[in-house]
């Protein structure tokens, strides 16, 4: 395997050089060649290009090369060389079949790449003899992909392929902000049209006029959703509300005198979800503010009735992102009615709490491969390759895992609505305390938490709103698991943790289970070790093994179908088409012959997970 010409340092230097680029708001084509000149001088490649899929997405096209001659470029350039779904091998490319399948694509030798037929006329143009296709993955599909060629037909050592995806990474996330920085230009143009439109006007215009370049600073000012919404409260005099698409609230304001949008009851009477439904139907025309009765649940206003006036009016705004409705911004209880201009300027809030939005959700895909990427790292088998590289780069993401932490997982049987990310609900959830480090491994969700202070009461908080956010439909276990308390213990911790999360939900699924509290963290630990379980299942069980080879009884089959019938013994008795009371009498005998209280529930996954060893056991004999 050969060595990858890079070193941290120049790694560095290479991502620090991209995003002082991306930062500067360089034109992307000056972005892109500096991330292939990037792959070009970290990992040895003659010439490299980044391509970029048409917005029809049929073909690729070259956005930023280096090492390539003009006449190449020219050439994959030309009508439709580089054809994303060709008709058949002869003209289909590497490029185009990493586009398509959304992998990397490896061609050490392009002689012998029979069925990409349109190398045998590319490949001579530019003298290359192996190359390898990367995909740029964006937010939310994939832009394009990078291309690295080799004169010599060689292959690609693990290190290499690992550097070129990285870069693909960092070209992609150049894409990405070039695509938030016109967003956020189209919005600020749009501003900037609307304060055209309002110096046109007498005193309210002026008016409109000073909130517009108010709005302005502030979105340079960065001042959060948090901000904006208190500003647009101080301009109306009202409250203000931003919700989501499923009606939580985000953010609201003043602090002081308050008033709620209408509650659910009020949204399902007819008045207001007649000017709701009519909102999101013109949607797809316009975003503009509509009027909406506010009715309480009990019926109409009396005269004089505490915080609600009769005939009172809501006005909702629409916060859109690619078309599609991610929230609502309400306006309640203003001094008197907004004038039209005043709705224009809660409709460009909108606008910009929108873009605030879209930024956010950003940060958290972000955040959140990032996370992914790190726990793979860190609970592989053997342990992480590379611990203080691993430290770093949990530190860079605001977490010291060099001081103990707690290792829990997650996992949830049944439907998780689609809006309802995990690693994020657990983040949020840990408040006021620590925010733990979550992300999904090994089908599973992880949540490292720090040891100190004691993590139980966050880890019931994160259960409670997962519970809430996935509704009766779905039943969440979260597993407090052993604390690592270095670098190397964590794979061992998560393989405890992983343990009783199967036992868990292989008997009874949900709640919150404590593997310290269960005693099954030093057996867990030694999973990898077949002796050690079967010394484990052949201890606890043999008595009651001894017991049934001498005077038979069906012993281990009662337990094993008590168990599996969540511990009821009418349920075991009809299983097993005998008298509840035998069922009793035989789980009498097993706690007798093993010393143990089966209603303690660490008694009942020690004895499943025996049960489970020896049938295991019995497989392999």
């Amino acid at each position: 395997m050969s060595e990858v010409p890079a070193s941290l340092r120049s790694w560095m230097s290479a991502v620090s050089e991209i995003a002082r680029a991306v930062n500067a708001a360089e034109p992307l084509e000056a972005v892109l060649t500096r991330v292939a000149r990037q792959a070009c001088r970290l990992i040895g490649f003659e010439s490299c290009a980044v391509m970029l899929a048409d917005p029809a997405r049929e073909h690729l096209r070259v956005a930023g090369w280096c090492g390539l001659s003009p006449g190449y470029v020219a050439l994959v350039s030309d009508g439709d060389a580089l054809l994303i779904h060709p008709p058949g091998p002869q003209l289909d490319t590497p490029a185009a079949r990493a586009f398509r399948e959304g992998r990397t694509i490896v061609v050490p030798d392009v002689r012998s790449a029979w069925r990409y037929g349109l190398l045998r006329q590319l490949a001579p143009a530019q003298g290359y003899h192996a190359l390898v296709s990367v995909p740029l993955r964006a937010v939310d599909d994939l832009a394009g992909v990078i291309v690295a060629y080799s004169v010599a037909a060689r292959e690609f050592a693990g290190p290499e392929l690992e550097l070129i995806e990285l870069l693909a990474g960092q070209a992609a996330l150049a894409l990405e902000t070039a695509r938030l920085r016109t967003a956020q230009q189209d919005v600020i143009g749009e501003l900037s049209r609307a304060n055209a439109e309002l110096r046109r006007g007498r005193a309210v215009l002026e008016w409109a006029e000073q909130q517009h370049h108010r709005l302005m600073q502030l979105v340079l000012a960065e001042v959060g959703l948090a901000g904006l919404v208190s500003a647009l409260a101080e301009t109306l005099g009202a409250s203000v509300t931003v919700e989501d698409a499923e009606g939580r609230v985000l953010v609201s304001a003043p602090d002081q005198g308050y008033r709620p949008p209408p509650d659910a009851a009020a949204r399902r009477r007819a008045p207001a979800r007649k000017a709701l439904a009519a909102q999101e139907s013109a949607m797809d025309r316009r975003y503009e503010v509509a009027e909406v009765p506010i009715v309480p649940a009990g019926g109409p206003v009396l005269p004089g009735a505490p915080g609600v006036v009769a005939g009172e009016i809501a006005w909702a705004a629409p916060v859109v992102l690619g078309g599609e409705l991610v929230g609502r911004l309400w306006v309640t209880a203003p001094p008197a009615a907004p004038e039209p201009v005043q709705l224009r300027v809660v409709e460009r809030f909108a606008l910009v709490v929108a873009l605030e939005l879209l930024q956010q959700r950003h940060l958290v895909d972000v955040h959140g491969r990032l996370s992914g990427d790190l726990l793979a790292d860190l609970l592989r088998v053997d342990g992480p390759l590379r611990p203080q590289v691993v430290l770093d780069r949990a530190a860079a993401l605001g977490h010291d895992l060099s001081h103990p932490h707690l290792v829990a997982v997650l996992a949830v049987d049944g439907p998780v609505p689609p809006a309802v990310r995990l690693p994020e609900l657990a983040r949020s959830a840990a408040e006021p305390g620590p925010c733990p480090l979550a992300g999904p491994y090994d089908g599973l969700q992880v949540v490292l938490l720090p040891a100190e202070p004691d993590p139980g009461e966050a880890l019931r908080r994160i259960l409670v709103h997962i519970e809430r956010a996935v509704g009766s439909d779905a039943t969440p276990t979260l597993v407090a698991g052993p604390v690592a308390h270095a670098v190397s213990d964590y794979a061992a911790a998560f393989r405890v943790a992983r343990g009783a999360m199967a036992l868990r939900r292989a008997s009874r699924p949900g709640g919150l289970v404590d593997v310290r509290e269960l005693g099954l963290s030093a057996l867990l630990l030694e999973t990898g070790t077949p002796d050690a379980l079967r010394r484990f299942a052949r201890g606890l069980l043999r008595p009651v093994v001894v017991y049934e080879a001498q005077r038979g009884g069906d012993l281990l089959a009662t337990l094993r179908i008590w168990l599996a019938t969540g511990c009821s013994t009418t349920t075991a008795a009809r299983a097993l088409v005998v008298h509840p009371n035998t069922v009793g009498y035989r789980l009498g005998r097993i706690e007798q012959l093993t010393g143990r209280n089966l209603r303690d529930i660490g008694v009942r996954l020690e004895l499943q997970l025996a049960l489970t060893i020896r049938d295991i056991v019995r497989a392999d004999a």
